[in-house]
């Protein structure tokens, strides 16, 4: 066990849509999830330190939990460990929740000498074709696909329509479409071409094609330690209609969603090379079996953590640094569901006003209603991405269907004033 009052050091912060903004709520309010990390860690008695490329990005917001600021280029591993130095005492573990960054803290983990991912693994890549190259070399039964550079002339499918293209490096959904012509996938590499990821990460300009898949999106939540896999539940979605296919609704529990489930989380795992660290592994259930979306080497999103804490008694944040640091581990409970319903601005314009969170939590089983915008921002009924979410509604239930149902009422009772 490392000593206390060493240093955790994240790469670069995980947090809330629109910048964690919104402050109107009722019942507890979500956290960004390197909050509730970094209270977790300074709780078990360790000092914080954030290396970041852009320390003005986070405003004042962290500064009671965060020791140290790092200022450094965040997708070079050597320039991290530099700077680290000036810490000037044991550093007890570095990793990042930000998937763009995950690698790159792996990569400082192994230079120090602490627990992180194998830096090379496929999992961490940043790179979905890469990942899916990895399902083909292990045996893992996968779907149709293909990559082409979104500079090409006379882009189109290399697998043929319909087929759901995306970036290989993206996230939030962003230019993700169901293409049903090349006419649409020039349409999404002409969006893709303008996007601007952020913190200095440059993305590939790289399209992937995927075979279109018919069955529940599923995820499982969990964490990996030297080949061990601890899986504390699964998730469900509620999906907009295609092409967007943001998510609605995320629904949470321990029951296992099939017999084998998590076999196979464990087998993808492996095939990944995703040996340490928190994992949210999306799939789809098929009438073949299960087939790989994504790996995120994080948990899941904000929301849905805190959703799951107020379900269980117990944070992922807790689990992260407790594996992080060779702590004790917190037992999950395994009885009831939560579901986490985002809200969605009903019109497109300038929010003056919201009435009915606090009538929404007097719902039986309703836990907690806000906002992630505050009132005088501009919102848009037109969800393209799940970074255009305005709220949320969590509730609890004995089974994933009634916490949803519950959510859906507690969610009626909000009103929105928008000019």
């Amino acid at each position: 066990m490392p000593t206390s009052n060493g240093w955790i050091v994240f790469v670069e912060l995980h947090t809330l849509p629109g910048g964690g903004r919104g402050r109107l709520h009722s019942g507890a309010a979500v956290t960004a999830p390197c909050r509730a990390q970094l209270e977790a860690a300074k709780r078990l008695g360790f000092r914080t330190a954030v290396a970041a490329s852009d320390r003005d990005s986070y405003g004042s917001q962290f500064d009671d939990v965060v020791d140290a600021w790092l200022l450094t280029d965040t997708r070079d591993a050597a320039g991290i460990v530099h700077v680290m130095r000036a810490l000037g005492g044991e550093i007890v573990g570095v990793f990042s929740s930000v998937d763009s960054f995950v690698g790159v803290a792996a990569a400082v983990a192994a230079k120090v000498g602490l627990a992180g991912p194998s830096p090379l693994g496929a999992g961490i890549a940043r790179d979905k074709a890469v990942a899916r190259a990895a399902l083909a070399a292990a045996g893992v039964p996968d779907i149709r696909w293909g990559v082409r550079s979104a500079h090409d002339d006379d882009l189109d499918s290399p697998i043929g329509y319909p087929c759901v293209v995306k970036p290989v490096d993206g996230a939030s959904s962003w230019d993700v479409a169901l293409a049903e012509d090349a006419q649409t996938v020039r349409d999404v590499a002409a969006r893709h071409l303008k996007r601007a990821y952020g913190r200095r990460v440059r993305p590939q300009r790289k399209l992937l094609f995927e075979e279109v898949l018919v069955g529940p999106l599923l995820s499982a939540e969990g964490f990996v330690d030297g080949g061990e896999v601890r899986i504390i539940g699964y998730s469900d979605r509620v999906l907009s209609a295609p092409p967007r296919f943001v998510e609605l609704a995320v629904r949470f529990a321990a029951e296992r969603p099939f017999d084998g489930a998590d076999d196979y989380v464990a087998e993808t795992l492996a095939a990944l090379e995703y040996d340490f660290g928190a994992f949210h592994l999306e799939f789809i259930l098929t009438s073949d079996g299960p087939r790989l979306v994504e790996l995120n080497p994080r948990f899941v999103g904000a929301g849905v953590q805190h959703a799951i804490s107020e379900l269980t008694g117990v944070t992922p944040a807790e689990l992260l640094m407790a594996k992080l640091t060779g702590g004790k581990v917190p037992e999950f409970p395994r009885e009831g569901a939560v579901t986490e319903l985002y809200l969605t601005a009903p019109a497109s314009g300038r929010l003056e006003g919201v009435r009915g969170l606090d009538e929404a939590v007097t719902t039986e089983g309703c836990r907690a209603a806000g906002l992630y915008v505050r009132v005088g921002d501009e919102v848009s009924s037109e969800v393209e991405s799940n970074s255009q979410y305005i709220g949320y509604v969590h509730a609890v239930g004995d089974s994933r269907e009634e916490s949803y149902e519950i959510a859906l009422s507690a969610a009626s009772r909000i009103a929105y004033e928008i000019r």
